[in-house]
């Protein structure tokens, strides 16, 4: 597929992704809003319209991360921290909007990256600061969860302080940061130029006179 398709392609799946999920959020709108996947999703759908490079890598690293998280952790049965027995679990609409957005768009978020590669080759201290997003996004969440009385306020399982205490917690962020380190990396990598042609070997000259 061209670029342009990808483009046209990923921003309908992520439009229609958020459209669901506010549709099965509709007692808790502003709720919606806390979760990563969401904010990185619309962030995506602004910077396919007119975003730099640079945002539209970092947000490419983002949604392949929460597509990872989504299919091996929180919709496998056999993580210990999958949503889909919890109250998270609203139903078929809830159902596709998580599958749009969780293993719809990645690839194709990716799949139009690739297509569209950054011009200027990204540095290694690029995907490092890549994990400024996230650890802002943590940090508000943890004190949310500490000042909230909500059963579910740290949203997702593997951040659930009250059952699982600070350690787990940390460790869980810290295993999710190396992901999103990296896939940040192989972007990184994927942006510089191929190295240059090897020069044709000179055949010796022929010391026979003539």
């Amino acid at each position: 597929m061209s670029g342009r398709v990808l483009r046209v392609s990923a921003a309908v799946v992520v439009a229609v992704g958020l459209v669901l999920s506010v549709i099965a959020a509709r007692d808790e709108p502003v709720e919606l809003l806390f979760y990563f996947t969401v904010q990185v999703n619309l962030a995506y759908l602004v910077a396919l319209l007119a975003g730099g490079d640079r945002l539209r890598t970092a947000l490419t690293v983002y949604l392949v991360g929460t597509a990872l998280v989504f299919v091996l952790v929180l919709a496998n049965p056999w993580s210990g921290y999958a949503m889909v027995a919890t109250t998270e679990a609203r139903g078929p609409v809830s159902d596709a909007g998580n599958l749009l957005l969780h293993a719809v768009a990645p690839p194709l978020a990716a799949a139009e990256w690739l297509a569209r590669r950054p011009r200027a080759a990204l540095r290694p201290v690029y995907a490092v600061s890549l994990l400024g997003y996230p650890l802002v996004w943590l940090t508000v969440i943890l004190v949310r969860g500490a000042l909230g009385g909500d059963e579910d306020r740290y949203l997702y399982p593997f951040l659930d302080v009250p059952r699982l205490g600070y350690p787990t917690v940390v460790l869980n962020a810290l295993l999710f940061a190396l992901t999103l380190l990296l896939i940040a990396l192989t972007a990184v990598h994927l942006t510089r130029p191929p190295p240059p042609p090897s020069p044709s070997p000179v055949p010796p000259a022929d010391p026979t006179p003539r």
